[in-house]
Order: structure tokens, then sequence, then C-alpha cells
């Protein structure tokens, strides 16, 4: 089996559960989270910026590997406005839109990963995206959410998430985030859940 398809029965019977229909698309638009001036969540030199980066990466190299056509908002440390990214992810036909940032709580608390959808067109996307990510992480499973963050929001053409891959603030998971190793494992699991999407019916 795929590399990338495999998974555990827990995968399994999550994806088997998320009725739906068959979603054709060549294009995946990753939009890494912030840039530049703008550095997101933060802790001492650690920043989201840098993360979603690399991440973002990572998903791309193996979403290219399985024949898709992939564009990054940024590739590299640059700013880019919002309404830009949303642009974007509504110029491509047959398409998907995946934002890809780090999490931030004040108190220190927050762990886990969590996928955002905006339109109901997008849940099962974001839901695929969660149980994969999930499971090749191991983080906990904060859920599949609705939300109204200007790129999944204002992306109308084509499905799209937004996708949180554990707390900078959280002291745990920030050491793990800095590891080349756990990062590619958060891509893997993003990449397995596009793709598990794109096979769906």
């Amino acid at each position: 089996m795929n590399r990338l398809l495999a998974g555990t029965c827990w995968v399994a019977m999550t994806v088997l559960m998320l009725a739906g229909t068959a979603h054709a698309f060549d294009t995946v638009v990753l939009d890494p989270g912030h840039g530049a001036h703008d550095r997101g969540a933060a802790i001492g030199y650690v920043y989201e910026k840098h993360l979603a980066l690399d991440t973002a990466r990572r998903v791309e190299q193996l979403l290219k590997k399985e024949g898709l056509n992939v564009i990054m908002s940024r590739s590299r440390d640059v700013f880019i406005p919002l309404q830009d990214r949303s642009a974007l992810g509504n110029s491509k036909h047959n398409a998907i839109f995946v934002s890809i940032h780090y999490n931030y709580n004040r108190g220190g608390s927050g762990a886990g990963a969590e996928t955002y959808y905006h339109f109901s067109s997008s849940y099962m996307l974001a839901a695929y995206i969660q149980a994969y990510l999930v499971q090749r992480t191991s983080m906990t499973n904060r859920g599949v959410k609705s939300a109204g963050f200007h790129v999944i929001r204002a992306t109308t053409k084509n499905p799209a998430v937004l996708v949180e891959c554990g707390f900078v603030s959280n002291s745990s998971e920030r050491a793990r985030m800095l590891t080349g190793e756990f990062r590619a494992k958060i891509a893997e699991g993003i990449a397995q859940g596009i793709i598990a999407f794109r096979k769906s019916k």
C-alpha cells in the first residue's frame, strides 16, 4: 500500500463514516501562515512563520510525489496580505486551499491539533486532514471546527481549510515541533488527509 495512504484501523473507520462524493482536483494551494514582520505565534526565537513554511514545504514535496500540482502562497520569508492569499485560492480551477498554522494559548495550557473550515463544502477536507494528522502524530484531537478566518471565508471557489499543527506556547509540543522528525510527521498527516479526500467517494 502507498505509504501516504497507510493508516490504522482507527483512521479507516473514521473516514468510512464520512459520507461524500468524489472530489476531483489536481491542484493544491498551500498557504504557510504569516511571514516577514508577521511572526505569528512566538516564544523566544521560535516563530510560527518559520514552522509553517517548513511544514508546507514538506507537504509540497509529498504531494508532488503523488502527481499533484502544488502552488505555494509563499515559499520564503515574505509577508503576503490575507486578501492575496484568498485570491490565490480562488484563482485556480479543480483545486483545494490548505492554510498551515501553529497555535498559541496565553496560559500555555493548550495542546493538540485542530482543523477549521467555514463553508460546509469544505468540511470533508477538514475532517480527512484532521483524522490523518492526529493518527500520524498522536497529538490530542481538538477536532474539526467551523470558523470565520479570512483565508477560508474569502476562498469561495474551492474547498478551503486552516490547520493548526500544535501549540507553540506548550513547552512539550514546542520541543517536538522543533525537530524535523516531528514536522515530517505533521506534513505526512496533512498530505495523507489530502490524498484520502481526493480518493474518497
